[in-house]
């Protein structure tokens, strides 16, 4: 099997672009010589490595080597800055440093919470620009297995394949709403009956934590009213301006619970164990990474 820098870098850009002309445009080569590559590839390993789809898309086995020609990239650049000297030194201004594309997904909760000065401390402390992919805790893995991110704030224990897992803690969800809404739709407390039309809030169709606090509460299925907001700041807001009731991270609804501006729904939680899923990689960039999201993440969550 004879996998070449070569043929990974063709097989990012098709995947990235969409199709063979877009690849083609990518990387100043024939949309032939394109194809040419990517039949070598596939005959080098022995398996179909793209849809030849609009836009084409990895099949599981392409996966694999897009996750192993984002990792190439990462090493390679690595070894560069190693081998001429830290940029910084090379530069007339430090701003002019070029800056290596650094991508990791997160939970919008996360992102919101605790996430974002990892970010910063990040960039600080190497040349880098980071692109933080968002999807739901439990989908975000995706993005490591497609070699979109170098890492992933999930709650999927199981590592991808190349991957590392470290477990972060648990994010608190409480139950709430508004002092008016709870008047208004819940007088008699949790009752089933009253749940099934009382409106709820849900970040988005792939928010599952609403739905599983109203089945034991409730015991049964209840199909109420739901308002999506899927923004993580917005969501509480939403909830604490009675458009609904919602569970939001106890680290962003302490003050309204202080302020008296929303209630807790009886004495019910959820508490959803995040783990940090990473390449495993000998990355200075990977490792400092990772330090800097566990000692984030220990400082919000359970």
């Amino acid at each position: 099997m004879d996998i070449t820098s070569e043929g990974l870098r063709t097989l990012a850009a098709v995947v990235q672009g969409g199709t063979f002309d877009a690849a083609a445009d990518a990387l100043h080569i024939t949309p032939s010589a394109v194809s040419q590559r990517m039949k070598a590839l596939e005959a080098s390993v022995g398996r179909v490595l793209v849809q030849r789809t609009k836009p084409a898309r990895a099949t599981p086995d392409g996966e694999v080597l897009l996750r192993l020609a984002a990792q190439w990239d990462l090493l390679r650049r690595e070894a560069e800055s190693a081998l001429l000297g830290h940029p910084e030194a090379l530069a007339a201004d430090p701003r002019d440093v070029p800056r290596m594309h650094l991508p990791v997904a997160a939970n919008a909760d996360s992102i919101s919470i605790w996430l974002l000065p990892v970010v910063a401390e990040i960039q600080r402390r190497h040349p880098v620009a980071v692109e933080v992919l968002r999807d739901d805790e439990s989908h975000s893995t995706g993005f490591l297995r497609s070699g979109q991110a170098v890492g992933a704030v999930t709650s999927d224990p199981i590592p991808v394949r190349g991957c590392a897992a470290i477990a972060l803690g648990a994010m608190r969800y409480l139950p709430v709403a508004s002092t008016d809404f709870i008047e208004t739709w819940l007088p008699d407390g949790l009752r089933a009956a009253d749940l099934a039309r009382a409106p709820m809030v849900a970040f988005d169709r792939k928010d599952t934590i609403q739905t599983d606090l109203l089945n034991r509460l409730t015991r049964r299925h209840v199909d109420p009213p739901i308002t999506y907001v899927p923004a993580s700041v917005e969501y509480h807001r939403a909830v604490e301006l009675g458009a609904g009731w919602g569970a939001v991270p106890a680290a962003q609804i302490t003050p309204a619970l202080a302020a008296g501006t929303v209630r807790t729904l009886g004495n019910h939680h959820v508490d959803i164990q995040l783990y940090w899923q990473y390449w495993k990689l000998e990355s200075p960039i990977v490792n400092d990474l990772t330090e800097l999201v566990v000692a984030g993440a220990k400082q919000f969550l359970i």
